[in-house]
Parts: structure tokens; sequence; C-alpha cells
């Protein structure tokens, strides 16, 4: 047991102690190349501490349930990030589904690998891609069509983000109308278990 705990306590002073080295080389190149970290470091604040959760949960053991918040934290200082940087705020109409399903369905998957559970790691994958996939379709309708940022992409572009959502929208159409025996083999019902010997005499 007391070997369990000082490995338990050797992974979690590796990964602190990693952490505490890239925010100290950030604050170095912050002095100097010029960064204002007050007005464009503040998203790290979000970003580390996602990064200590996400790091323990996979190399720890017994913590992997740390894994799937700290995608999401992580993800959520990352979208920030840009966001400040850019002055992108308006994404968030959109920029949303990056976390909830696509950072979330990482951090499943991730989970699922540590667990050795490959039906965790298929619906977090599945979760992942939805998630990149919201955010393609509502990116284009919110930037292509609405021009919530001021992005405007010009006649080919609004004709590519058109066809775009109706092909996503054929596709997912489609999907829903297909039979459910068409994805799924029918299952067979199993006979009845035969009676026991001797219990139909007397």
């Amino acid at each position: 047991m007391d070997r369990l705990e000082w490995r338990l306590s050797r992974h979690a002073s590796l990964v602190f102690g990693g952490l505490l080295v890239l925010a100290g080389i950030l604050i170095l190149v912050a002095q100097y190349v010029h960064v204002d970290l007050g007005q464009y470091g503040w998203p790290f604040f979000v970003i580390v501490p996602g990064l200590a959760l996400l790091l323990i949960g996979l190399l720890v053991s017994g913590t992997s349930g740390l894994v799937v918040p700290g995608a999401i934290v992580t993800a959520t200082g990352v979208v920030l990030a840009v966001q400040n940087a850019l002055n992108l705020w308006a994404t968030w109409a959109y920029a949303w589904s990056l976390i909830f399903p696509g950072a979330a369905g990482v951090g499943l998957a991730l989970q699922g690998r540590v667990r050795g559970s490959a039906r965790q790691v298929e619906a977090g994958l599945q979760g992942a891609l939805l998630g990149l996939a919201l955010f393609v379709v509502l990116g284009a309708f919110f930037e292509g069509v609405a021009h919530v940022s001021g992005l405007y992409l010009g006649a080919v572009g609004q004709v590519v983000v058109a066809v775009l959502l109706i092909v996503v929208g054929v596709v997912l159409v489609a999907t829903r109308m297909r039979p459910r025996g068409a994805t799924r083999p029918a299952v067979e019902p199993s006979p009845p278990p035969e009676p026991p010997a001797g219990s139909g005499s007397g």
C-alpha cells in the first residue's frame, strides 16, 4: 500500500512539476516578446488546470474519472484563447459544439482507453465526430449566412456553404429513414430450454 501511494504521489508531482515549468516558460517568453499576459494570457488560467486534470486522470491509477472534466476544461480554455486573441467572441454561437459533445467525447474515448473499454472508446469517438460535424455545419451557417463575426465568404463561399448544408441534411435524413433491419441483423429467438430428464414421469 505504501508503494502504491508513493507511485501516485510521484505521478502527481511529475504532472504538477511539468505544468509549473510550462507556466514559467510562458512567463519568460511573454517578458521577452512583450506580450500582455493580463490581456492575452488569462485563458491559460483555464487551460493549465484542465491539463492538470487530464494528465492526472491519464497517468495516475484510479483517477480516470478526471479525464472527461479535464478534456472539457482544457478545450474551453483553448476556445477562449482563440476568441480572445482574434476578438471572435461571436463564435460562441457554434464553438460550444467543440466543447460538448466534442471535447467531452474525446475525454470519454481517452477514459475508455485507460479503462480498457472498447465500447466507451467507440461512444467517445462518436461524440467527438458529432461535435466536429456540428461545429462545421453551424459555423458554415452562422458565418456564411448570418455573418455573426463579420466574415464574408463571397459568392463562391455562399454556394459552398449552401451545398454543404444540403449534403449534411440529406445524409442525416437518409440515415434516419433507413429501416432498422438494414443496420441490425434480426436476432432469432432462442429455443426454450429442454425439461430435465425424468421430470415428465409420475
